[in-house]
């Protein structure tokens, strides 16, 4: 029997393995403004949340850090989409969670069209009913809808458009502590990747309603979801 109905995944650091791509566009980003590059451990903090947010906390003003976004999207679509990759045993996973009838969408705050073509590139499109990324950070989006910048807005939207209000028998599936927050945030369970890029405690703090299942791998989340 499945413990859940629908299940949440997070896209870098829980389905694909995107980090080479993501910090050379980042990296990028500061030799074109001609701004200093921080430390590394402050670049790797670029992989989870959303660009303008990062830039933001490096000192980027509004203009500079939208201007910053631009450049690394121009960036990403040439040559960082290109060096995502599939971690093993993800298939597996979602083959098992798809016959079991579970219910899966994507829930990413990499920007929507990015999100989107990576889901098709890697071939796992055909696994997800809805695919969730982030819009525009202020206004309405073209298509009317609410924009969606942070993981909250991303998963209300996705659970929105899944038709479910029972969040007892939702799981977000992520890495890293803005996942954590989200699914605290939202009211689900959640399911920390230790394969990812963020770190196991930083999740145990973010999820502030319990404490979350952890998986070491990603075959664990089947044996999570799927409790024999």
């Amino acid at each position: 029997m499945k413990k859940y109905d629908i299940a949440l995944f997070d896209l870098d650091g829980t389905l694909s393995e995107s980090g080479e791509g993501i910090l050379e566009c980042v990296r990028l980003v500061f030799k074109e403004t001609g701004r200093p590059l921080p430390d590394e451990k402050t670049i790797q903090s670029f992989i989870g949340p959303p660009m303008y947010e990062s830039l933001s906390r490096c000192g980027f003003d509004h203009q500079a850090a939208q201007e910053g976004v631009e450049i690394y999207k121009r960036n990403f679509i040439q040559t960082g989409i290109y060096k995502n990759k599939v971690y093993d045993g993800i298939f597996d996973t979602l083959d098992k969670l798809k016959k079991a009838g579970v219910r899966m969408g994507v829930a990413s705050t990499k920007y929507q069209k990015f999100t989107d073509r990576i889901i098709r590139m890697l071939k796992l499109e055909d696994y997800f009913l809805v695919i969730g990324g982030s819009t525009s950070l202020t206004g309405e989006t073209p298509d009317c809808q609410k924009p969606r910048h942070d993981k909250i807005e991303v998963m209300e939207y996705v659970i929105e458009s899944l038709r479910e209000n029972k969040n007892d028998r939702i799981v977000m599936i992520g890495d890293t502590k803005y996942d954590a927050d989200g699914a605290a945030k939202v009211g689900t369970d959640f399911i920390g990747c230790l394969f990812g890029y963020g770190t196991e405690q930083e999740m145990v703090d973010y999820y502030t309603i319990g404490t979350p299942i952890f998986a070491k791998n990603p075959l664990d989340i089947a044996d999570i979801i799927l409790p024999q």
